[in-house]
Order: structure tokens, then C-alpha cells, then sequence
């Protein structure tokens, strides 16, 4: 137990608390009045542990907020990828920027350090970075570490409204890598133009024939994001018919299996299978995902219909991303929907 400062003048009573292996520093600020906090802090600390009193944390950090939801969605099986990426993000832009004081504190000027750090980035990398400190704080709210999300009202002014996707590939396209490709891609790849499902390990290599509910022609897409984001899409007569197909040889109950075994990834084959196909354009399993939600959109499918199929829990990102082919009224009326 001590107080101390930083180089930079910021005042703070540094002590153990149980289950944590490290110290914790609780930061007060900078001046008379952050020293006098600190020491006070301190004092406390002191009589807890002459009354034999658990140490308890003041206001939590976002280092401790952090690490407390990696271990909730390692926990929860998430992709390693995800949380190497959101562990990265963390530490060397979202904990020099804003762990200098409790996240109840937070202000709007705190995070406008990092749409600085952001500016020359893309608008879809801007927008994924700030998301992901949202998502954070979001859960820090639902399980009740913090009241509220100190961000919410700042990343509403700060999004940035990606641009447009244009479809650079047609039918005939993918008609022609499908031609190419060995089984288990052609099975990826109709799966993605039939149901819109998110092309990875998070969506599509989860599908099981046991997923198809043939009786109510539907499949079930198991959630990517939180547990409660399972969601069914309507499948058609001749696909089913070609799922029932694929079942009666079928070594696995994954659709996309491999000599048996579920596919864990083929992005490797569908490289090759668009090479062999000599379209003479760049694509990617998430294009076909693009092409699904601009085919229906462009055909005047009702935008939230569309949302709901693609797994999103609003109509908000894809009226973003795939404004140009929404009709006028339909733009009307979206922009006139409540922040919900």
C-alpha cells in the first residue's frame, strides 16, 4: 500500500486486492486535490487491513474491465483470432488512451484521443475500432460493473458512414468458380448465396444437417455475437432438395466436411478454385455475403427483412453500407426510424 505519482503528475494509491495477481493503482488526477484523494484512498486501505477487511477495488478501469471480457469470451469459446485482435486493441491503443482515470470519469475529450489516433484510417476499420471498445463497455453494463457506457452518446457522433459496396462480380462469376471447386467449397459457397450467413467459423463451418429443419423449410444459423443471436432463414424447395442430397452421403452431420471431418477453413481452395475460374477479378467467401444482401436489397426486399436474415439486430448497418441501392421512400423512411 503507497501513493505515488507518475511522470506526468498523476496521483496514485497503489495496493493488492484478492484473486489479482499484480497490484492495483487507482488514479486520482493531477493537482492538490488528486494527491489529497490519493492519501485518503490510501488511509482507507490501511484501516480495511487492520480491521481484517477484504480489500475491496474502488471504481473499476478499463484494464480491469478488459480483461474481465476476454476471460468471458474465452470463456464462451470465442474465435482465438477475435480475442488476439480485441487483446491487441486494448492494450496499445484503448489502455494508454483512456486508463488514466475509472471508466465512470471517462469523457467525451478522453475519447477523442483515439478518433485522432483513427483519422487516417478506413471508414470500416474506424468504425470496427470504436465498436469494438463499445462492446466492451456494453458488457461491463449488462453484468453490472459499470451504470453506464460512458461512450454510447460520443460514438454516435464519431461513425463514420462507410462506402458503398459496389458489386464488382455477377452470377455468371460465380457460377464460374463453383465449376472449379472441389465439394466442400461448393458447399460453402451455397450455403453463403442461399442464406447470407457470415462465411467463417463463426457461422457457416457451424451448420449441421441438424440445423435444417426440412418440415418448416429452414436452417438455423447459430450466433456469432452473443448467445441469444441463433436465427433461422427460410430456405427454398430446390435447395433443400439439394442439402437432402448432400445428407445421404455425408460422413459428418457438419454440411461442410472434408474426408469426414468438419472443414475448419477453406479459404486456401476457394483462392484456387477463383483462379481456376479465370473471371480475372479479386473475390472472397465475405463478397458472397455482399452479393446475397445487394442482390435482395436491389430487388426491393424489405430492409429489415434482410437485416434479420444476415443476423444483424437492426437495419441501421446495412442502410449504411448498401444506401445506393435502397430506393427513395425506403431511405425516407429510415432515416426517420428512433435510435432503439
Amino acid at each position: 500500500m503507497s501513493v505515488g505519482v507518475t511522470k506526468d503528475g498523476r496521483w496514485y494509491a497503489q495496493y493488492r486486492v484478492a484473486h489479482r495477481k499484480s497490484p492495483k493503482k487507482e488514479y486520482f488526477g493531477k493537482g492538490t486535490e488528486a494527491k489529497k484523494a490519493a492519501h485518503e484512498r490510501n488511509a482507507e486501505i490501511n484501516l480495511m487491513k487492520k480491521r481484517g477487511e477484504e480489500i475491496r477495488a474502488g471504481h473499476i478501469y478499463l484494464d480491469e474491465l478488459g480483461q474481465i471480457y476476454l476471460d468471458h469470451e474465452k470463456a464462451r469459446g470465442r474465435e482465438r483470432k477475435f480475442l488476439k485482435e480485441m487483446a491487441n486493441r486494448l492494450n496499445k491503443s484503448y489502455l494508454p488512451a483512456l486508463n488514466h482515470a475509472p471508466i465512470h470519469k471517462l469523457k467525451a475529450e478522453d475519447f477523442n484521443v483515439l478518433a485522432l489516433e483513427y483519422a487516417d484510417l478506413s471508414p470500416s476499420s474506424f468504425n470496427r475500432y470504436i465498436t469494438y471498445l463499445n462492446i466492451m463497455f456494453n458488457f461491463g453494463v449488462e453484468f453490472e460493473y459499470i451504470e453506464k457506457n460512458p461512450m454510447a452518446a460520443w460514438r454516435k457522433r464519431v461513425m463514420k458512414r462507410e462506402k458503398p459496396r459496389d458489386l464488382n462480380i455477377d452470377a455468371e462469376d460465380i457460377k464460374a468458380i463453383q465449376d472449379h471447386s472441389p465439394l466442400h467449397v461448393y458447399k460453402a459457397i451455397k450455403l453463403i448465396l442461399n442464406t447470407g450467413c457470415r462465411p467463417g467459423k463463426s457461422e457457416l463451418l457451424k451448420i449441421k444437417y441438424s440445423d435444417v429443419d426440412f418440415h418448416n423449410k429452414r436452417v438455423r444459423i447459430r450466433g456469432s455475437k452473443t448467445a441469444r443471436s441463433d436465427h433461422y432463414v427460410p430456405l427454398r424447395d430446390e435447395f433443400l432438395e439439394e442439402i437432402k442430397g448432400w445428407q445421404a452421403t455425408a460422413e459428418c452431420d457438419h454440411i461442410v466436411e472434408y474426408r469426414g471431418k468438419p472443414v475448419k477453413s477453406y479459404t486456401k481452395a476457394f483462392r484456387t478454385a477463383v483462379k481456376k475460374s479465370d473471371i480475372g477479378k479479386e473475390v472472397t467467401p465475405y463478397k458472397l455475403r455482399h452479393f446475397f444482401a445487394s442482390s435482395l436489397i436491389a430487388n426491393k426486399a424489405d430492409i429489415k427483412a434482410v437485416a434479420s436474415l444476415m443476423g444483424h439486430s437492426g437495419p441501421a448497418m446495412l442502410f449504411k453500407v448498401y444506401y445506393h441501392l435502397i430506393g427513395d421512400g425506403e431511405k425516407e423512411a429510415i432515416e426517420k426510424l428512433s435510435d432503439v
